[in-house]
């Protein structure tokens, strides 16, 4: 059975945050209403063993990590039932776990920090992507290298500020040594989503944009191989923790075991996919609607476990990689000057990510999985 991911209405989105941050004359959110156009039933968390999940982005190459629970999920205890909801706006996703209507989100480490200089204490506690599955694609007829991206008229695809499509462009601006970062670009056009990008790229309506594996080989089917040039490929110009899934610090400090067991679930399931290409090829089987490229997939596959894409290890989410997010970000403006002083421990539940260790059976290198020695998980 294949399962869609879900996408709220924009308006009854807005509507839940305001109800929840209103101020006291507002109306309590009621835990159990299900905004139009969803399934997912807000406040599911209070279900034994259930993480309701809200993530910014549909791209087909996080269902190994987006889709771990439901297929790997009775090996923690957890429950295997479609509890993710999508947002096509990653910044949405983010509100509605603020607002307490989701549990978790999963994105960039940007919205974690955004979110703690709001006022609300808030977490990681799982690694979703290290490096990054991104390429800078640009329209050959108007541009042919990297260097050449603040020439005014090229027309630049950007998310809004503190996306983390931007805090991606500005690690590879700094990690080729450009001097610097999206503000510096003038002909911008916001577009939250690699959906986005892909169509407007294809439509001529920007030149440059940044997309993932399956997005980029559907722009070259689309407009030609010829016809595009991959500006970065961000793996090699960036080293940095792509994706996070974090939480509210209250729930996660009255869910730590789950919160746990979920994010073991998600090692788990890299581990499993990294070592077999047929498993990874089985999800994407069950959750691609309308099937896919196997030559495709095969080389998302490849370009996955070359870079260690999916973290084979939870302590990938550690002090050096969240030092460098804060460093470039308060450097390049998407975080307050503020946020320099913020630590691993105000940012990172640890006991979290040592559980999930555990649960998982410990730590593994890259040539263990890559021989099929996957750890029996250590659970209960």
């Amino acid at each position: 059975m294949r399962h869609y991911l879900k996408t709220f209405a924009l308006v009854a989105v807005l509507a839940l945050i305001v109800a929840a941050c209103a101020g006291d004359d507002a109306t309590e959110p009621d835990a159990t209403t299900v905004p139009s156009g969803s399934t997912t039933v807000p406040g599911a968390s209070e279900t034994p063993n259930t993480v309701t999940h809200a993530a910014g982005s549909t791209a087909d190459v996080y269902i190994p990590q987006y889709r771990a629970a439901e297929v790997f999920g009775d090996l923690f205890g957890l429950s295997t039932e479609d509890n993710l909801t999508a947002f096509e706006e990653g910044s949405l996703a983010a509100q509605v776990v603020v607002a307490g209507q989701l549990d978790v989100a999963s994105g960039g480490f940007t919205p974690v920090v955004q979110v703690i200089e709001s006022g609300v204490e808030a977490k990681a506690f799982c690694p979703i992507q290290m490096h990054s599955t991104e390429h800078l694609m640009g329209r050959t007829d108007v541009i042919a290298e990297l260097e050449q991206i603040t020439d005014p008229n090229v027309r630049v695809a950007v998310e809004s500020a503190g996306g983390f499509l931007n805090l991606l462009m500005n690690l590879v601006f700094d990690g080729r040594g450009l001097g610097i970062t999206t503000d510096d670009l003038t002909n911008t056009l916001i577009l939250e989503d690699g959906s986005l990008r892909l169509s407007a790229l294809a439509a001529g309506d920007v030149d440059v944009g940044s997309l993932d594996l399956f997005e980029q080989a559907e722009l070259k089917a689309e407009i030609g191989e010829e016809a595009v040039t991959v500006l970065s490929v961000v793996a090699e110009d960036a080293n940095f923790l792509a994706n996070v899934s974090w939480a509210p610090k209250e729930w996660l400090d009255a869910n730590r075991d789950l919160a746990a067991r979920w994010c073991a679930a998600i090692i788990y399931s890299n581990r499993v996919v990294s070592a077999d290409f047929d498993e990874y090829t089985a999800m994407l089987d069950q959750y691609i609607a309308g099937g896919y490229d196997e030559e495709t997939a095969r080389i998302n596959w490849e370009f996955a476990r070359d870079w260690e894409v999916f973290p084979l290890n939870a302590t990938v989410l550690n002090e050096e990689n969240i030092q460098t997010l804060i460093d470039i970000s308060v450097e390049t403006g998407i975080f307050e000057e503020s946020s320099a002083s913020l630590t691993f421990e105000d940012t990172v539940d640890a006991a979290v990510i040592a559980l999930a260790m555990e649960y998982v059976g410990g730590e593994v290198t890259q040539e263990q999985i890559f021989n099929g020695d996957i750890p029996e998980p250590n659970y209960p």
